[in-house]
C-alpha cells in the first residue's frame, strides 16, 4: 500500500504489494487453468470439429489470464523515492520477488520535471500519481492518491524541497 511522508528535509514514498495479496494473485492465476483441462483434456477430442476450434481459443484465453495474475504476482513492484533536502540527493528504488533491489541516486539538478498524472479508470474513480522525470530519460511514478488536490499537495512540497 502506498505511503507518502513529509517533514522539513525529507520526502519520502514507500509503495509495496504485501506478499500475502502476492500469493493471492499466483493463486487465483491457477485456477484459469482448469479450462483447458476440461474443454481440451478431459473430453478426449477424436478428431478436428469446429468445437474443439472454440475450445482451444477459449483455453488459450484462460492461459493468458492465468499468466497475467501469476506474472503481477511475481513481478508487482514495491519502490520507493526518497527526496533528501540536507543532501539535495534522490533516491530511487525498485524490487520484485524476482529481481534484486536496484537503486538510482540523483542530485536535484538531474530533474527534469515533477508532474501529477491523472488514471482514468472505466468502473473506478480516477487516481493520481506524481511522477519525476530525470535527466537520462528515466521516469518514475509513485503514490495512488485518490484526490488530485492530495496528490497536487505533495508535488508543491517536492518542489519547495528541491528549490
Amino acid at each position: 500500500m502506498p505511503t507518502f511522508t513529509a517533514d522539513t528535509d525529507q520526502i519520502v514514498f514507500i509503495e509495496r504489494m504485501p506478499a500475502g495479496f502476492r500469493i493471492i494473485l499466483i493463486l487465483i492465476g491457477f485456477v484459469p487453468f482448469l479450462a483447458p483441462y476440461d474443454l481440451l483434456i478431459r473430453p478426449d477430442w477424436a478428431g478436428f470439429s469446429l468445437p474443439l476450434v472454440f475450445a482451444i481459443f477459449v483455453s488459450l484465453g484462460a492461459v493468458a489470464v492465468g499468466l497475467l495474475f501469476i506474472f503481477s504476482g511475481l513481478f508487482g513492484l514495491n519502490q520507493e523515492l526518497h527526496f533528501n533536502g540536507r543532501t539535495r540527493t534522490v533516491e530511487y528504488a525498485y524490487e520484485t520477488p524476482l529481481i534484486p533491489i536496484r537503486r538510482f541516486r540523483y542530485q536535484f539538478g538531474d530533474i527534469m520535471e515533477t508532474r501529477v498524472n491523472t488514471h482514468d479508470w472505466s468502473e473506478s474513480p480516477s487516481t493520481y500519481g506524481v511522477q519525476v522525470v530525470f535527466r537520462d530519460d528515466r521516469k518514475t511514478e509513485v503514490g495512488s492518491f485518490a484526490k488530485e488536490i492530495d496528490a497536487e499537495e505533495a508535488l508543491e512540497k517536492v518542489r519547495q524541497l528541491i528549490m
